[in-house]
């Protein structure tokens, strides 16, 4: 899979995903709070009432970003159509989990961008509603997709009988922890994270 440095790619084809580009770029590197309509417009190289002309306010902007990147995180989680349950459940499990942190390294990069962004706006789901709608539809459409890969997984004796939908739920928290442990701390063991993940797989799923 083609990993893209940033989700709206590297050359927008419209003023609009120029904006979009310029907000997910002053959200890593900036943070939430000073994300603003003054600062994504100089990103832009545009006015801020070029931006007003496509967005709202701050939020309809940030929410169409966070729309994007909960998409771009699916896909990098579940990672090639083709792959086998196995293969699947293991590439979502240990995908975030920080293998190394080279300046160089442009998945590396993609990865820890996604996760920061993923991180800013969730918190903002605390207090805001429709931050907080968003991620409660992703987090279906990842259930969804979780369960039927571990039932498929099941169906073929890849995995042991379990309950897919509660396994799906141990799993997911697992990986949201990595990406927030990851995004918040610099004490997280990569060596650690990968051996609970296949304490995870073993005591779950594998035969």
């Amino acid at each position: 899979m083609t990993r893209l440095s940033n989700p709206f790619g590297d050359k927008p084809q419209c003023t609009r995903e120029k904006i979009l580009r310029a907000t997910y770029e002053t959200l890593t590197e900036s943070g939430y709070g000073d994300t603003s309509i003054s600062r994504i417009a100089d990103r832009a190289g545009i006015s801020k009432s070029v931006v007003y002309h496509h967005f709202d306010d701050k939020e309809s902007l940030l929410l169409e970003v966070l729309d994007t990147v909960l998409d771009r995180l699916i896909e990098e989680t579940f990672g090639q159509p083709e792959w086998g349950p196995r293969k699947e459940l293991e590439h979502f499990l240990t995908h975030f989990i920080p293998e190394q942190r080279l300046d160089n390294d442009p998945a590396a990069r993609s990865r820890a961008r996604l996760g920061k962004t993923y991180v800013y706006l969730r918190v903002q789901a605390i207090s805001m509603p429709l931050y907080r709608e968003k991620f409660v539809r992703s987090e279906a459409k990842v259930k969804d997709r979780l369960t039927e890969t571990i039932r498929a997984g099941i169906e073929q004796g890849e995995f042991r009988p379990t309950d897919p939908e509660q396994a799906s739920e141990y799993i997911m928290t697992f990986v949201a922890g990595v990406i927030f442990r990851e995004m918040t701390t610099e004490s997280v063991s990569s060596k650690l994270l990968q051996r609970e993940a296949q304490e995870i797989l073993t005591d779950l799923l594998y035969q």
